[in-house]
């Protein structure tokens, strides 16, 4: 079957392939546009899969940096991501700058590693559970308040009881 440029601008524009590749698919797949959907997408999330990229990536690799900064007798004073350290001295240079300081006048270790435990899917993961975990609390709570409970006699506020 003979395949179009009207198909494969269409496939182009649904699937954000090169003309060759758009039009290669569309003659294996006989001019068939949702099963050549199908296919690139497929053959997309498995190349996603192998080099994962995007927001996720990038903030993985800016998390991974960290600072640490200990004292002479090894006790841990601060332990963050690099990147917030970037933004506070952006936002508040002059605390940055006297932190530092004091951190190398004190005679304390200063270290910037990259730390592979920490992903951003970790997090995502850890963040669902907890929403969960209130979705679960705040429905008990509501449904605790729309039973009827037995009522206690009202005690009057002019009452005074002396046991």
């Amino acid at each position: 079957m003979k395949v179009t440029l009207e198909q494969i601008d269409e496939l182009r524009n649904r699937v954000n392939v090169s003309y060759e590749e758009a039009k290669s698919t569309l003659e294996k797949n006989d001019g068939d546009l949702i099963k050549s959907i199908i296919e690139l997408e497929k053959k997309r999330g498995r190349r996603n899969e192998k080099h994962p990229g995007g927001f996720t990536a990038v903030a993985n690799k800016l998390l991974a940096l960290k600072m640490s900064i200990k004292s002479k007798d090894g006790d841990m004073l601060l332990n963050v991501p690099l990147i917030i350290v970037i933004a506070v001295f952006g936002m508040a240079f002059w605390t940055v700058i006297f932190v530092l300081a004091l951190a190398i006048f004190t005679s304390c270790k200063i270290k910037v590693y990259r730390d592979k435990s920490l992903n951003v899917n970790n997090l995502k993961k850890n963040v669902q559970e907890t929403v969960d975990k209130i979705k679960v609390k705040s429905e008990e709570i509501f449904k605790d308040d729309g039973e009827v409970k037995a009522e206690e006699p009202e005690e009057t506020e002019n009452e005074i009881i002396i046991e």
